[in-house]
């Protein structure tokens, strides 16, 4: 069974003192990253349902499974482009938006994925819910929870409905090693600070997933370690 959730708000703690070999190339669509497999948001259910962090998710085509939820340990919502979100996705895409506490409406991010199985790549799109440019930042963690590499992007958010946002794809050249991420968003406005939305989360490259149990008992660290990792990831 690989480690809880609990380990990589150790490893952000730490994550100064931690130095990564590995090496990284980028993609800015989905089609170039070429990935095997994604785990698409609909599953969670119908756009605007409240989701509990965290959440359990299971890929399409059956590879893999995570665990995802806002780092606060606050609900956040799924969400359909065109639908219940006007942003600049494509239509009809399937969503999930960490809500803006602020407003009443969730919780805010950093958002977390932790895989079951480690991946070669990763990519998925964002838009932050203010629209106009913004920074995301990505930090990613190794299967034993060790901190990798961060890593920032500029994008614009509009509600052009056109699917022309920002798309991250990072793939680890060095090894398949890519065990977490922690995505986290900055518009220029304290109140809309980890406050977007992502599509569909793309990946390649992972071995047969264990059963939908095993899952389960790495869930409940997580609640535990998001405290710590909101306070010591803030950006």
């Amino acid at each position: 069974m690989r480690r809880a959730i609990l380990f990589l708000a150790i490893s952000v703690l730490c994550m100064g003192s931690i130095a990564s070999a590995d090496s990284f190339s980028f993609y800015t669509d989905r089609v170039s990253m070429n990935p095997t497999d994604s785990f698409d948001w609909g599953q969670l259910g119908a756009p605007g349902t409240f989701i509990d962090t965290p959440a359990a998710v299971f890929s399409s085509g059956a590879t893999n499974a995570a665990l995802v939820g806002n780092a606060d340990g606050s609900q956040f919502l799924t969400m359909q482009q065109g639908v219940t979100w006007n942003g600049n996705f494509a239509f009809g895409e399937n969503l999930v938006w960490t809500g803006n506490a602020n407003f009443g409406v969730g919780g805010l991010g950093p958002f977390l994925v932790e895989l079951l199985n480690p991946v070669g790549s990763i990519g998925f799109g964002i838009q932050a819910d203010l629209y106009g440019p913004f920074t995301a930042y990505v930090d990613l963690y190794d299967s034993n929870y060790s901190y990798l590499a961060s890593f920032s992007f500029t994008g614009n958010s509009s509600s052009s409905n056109a699917g022309d946002n920002l798309f991250i794809g990072i793939r680890d050249i060095s090894a398949v090693n890519i065990g977490a991420m922690v995505i986290q968003t900055d518009s220029g406005d304290p109140d809309f600070a980890n406050d977007f939305a992502i599509n569909s989360v793309s990946f390649d490259y992972q071995p047969p997933v264990p059963e939908p149990g095993t899952l389960a008992m790495l869930g409940s660290a997580l609640l535990g370690a998001a405290g710590l990792i909101r306070s010591k990831i803030g950006r």
